[in-house]
């Protein structure tokens, strides 16, 4: 039996507690289950963190999308080891979005849906001259119905705005984040990018790095598109993935890319449309040759029957 900070029991965790992974949790105080996410003290987290995280995330209860889950508790948790803080959420049935990109269960559909409701919920944030710094598959949840709600909101302004590293988790970092350590909205949009990446090629469009300046210059060399291959999407959502990740050819605003990401979903609806009205013809030309086959048939029958009972 694991408790953190004296309160929370882990429900679905067995030996050793893994961090930085959503965890079920039952709160002993009010018998209630809660969602919590567990990270290790390291030299890029400021000494002022679990105070700047209650302040962002009192004022994060302010905002009020379906697309953000609410941090309802923080705290350290210390051990004979090492420092711990554990960041409390409202409980809401899902999995984070990097167990579901393991599993291949992602459609064209899914992903569009997926990243529509990314980008809602940092229009918001865009809107309350917020980001969240920290965009990547295990901060966001998906629901069996592919609902989202994006968590974990705060931990890098609460870092002063550098992105705290965990597990040295650098993969989902823009340039400018892992240059000079400055986060902005332009962050969320492209790890939206890598994320969506990860979603249609099922592999990373800059690899996996060591450090930040190995990264970089995986990221200036660029993706080499031809030799990849689609698992799900299509190329209106890729040229949307190759823009996102562009650095200089960029989105304007949010609502240019909720534009974009609609006309994939009406351009898929169109397609499917399309489908079922040739399919709805080929249906209709084959239940009218078997009625002409059904018509002749008993024609044949009507004139042997006649021919019969005139030879009586």
């Amino acid at each position: 039996m694991n408790f953190i900070g004296n309160r929370y029991e882990l429900l679905n965790c067995e030996d050793n507690i893994e961090l930085n992974k959503m965890y079920k949790a039952r709160d002993v105080y009010y018998n209630k289950k809660v969602l919590i996410k567990i990270i290790e003290h390291n030299t890029n987290i400021c000494e002022n963190f679990i105070s700047n995280l209650i302040d962002e995330s009192t004022m994060t209860h302010q905002i009020n999308s379906p697309y953000i889950l609410k941090i309802i508790d923080v705290g350290i948790h210390c051990t004979e080891l090492t420092t711990l803080y554990y960041m409390v959420s409202e409980e809401w049935e899902g999995m984070p979005l990097e167990n579901i990109i393991k599993g291949n269960y992602l459609h064209l559909n899914a992903i569009v849906s997926i990243a529509i409701q990314i980008v809602k919920a940092l229009e918001v944030l865009d809107a309350h001259n917020m980001y969240h710094g920290d965009l990547n598959p295990s901060n966001i949840m998906i629901d069996r119905n592919y609902n989202v709600k994006i968590c974990n909101l705060g931990t890098t302004k609460s870092n002063n705005g550098t992105n705290i590293r965990a597990c040295n988790e650098i993969k989902y970092l823009s340039p400018h984040q892992l240059c000079i350590n400055y986060t902005d909205i332009e962050s969320d949009i492209f790890a939206l990018g890598i994320v969506l990446f990860e979603c249609i090629f099922k592999v990373l469009p800059f690899s996996e790095c060591e450090n930040e300046k190995q990264m970089l210059k995986n990221i200036d060399k660029g993706v080499n598109w031809i030799e990849l291959k689609a698992i799900n999407g299509n190329d209106k959502l890729i040229n949307i993935v190759k823009k996102l990740l562009n650095r200089t050819q960029k989105y304007n605003n949010i609502q240019e890319l909720i534009i974009d990401l609609s006309l994939v979903m009406y351009e898929k609806a169109d397609i499917d449309d399309a489908l079922i009205i040739k399919n709805s013809k080929i249906q209709n030309k084959k239940a009218g040759f078997i009625k002409n086959k059904v018509v002749l048939a008993i024609a044949t029958l009507s004139l042997i029957f006649f021919i019969l009972l005139s030879m009586i």
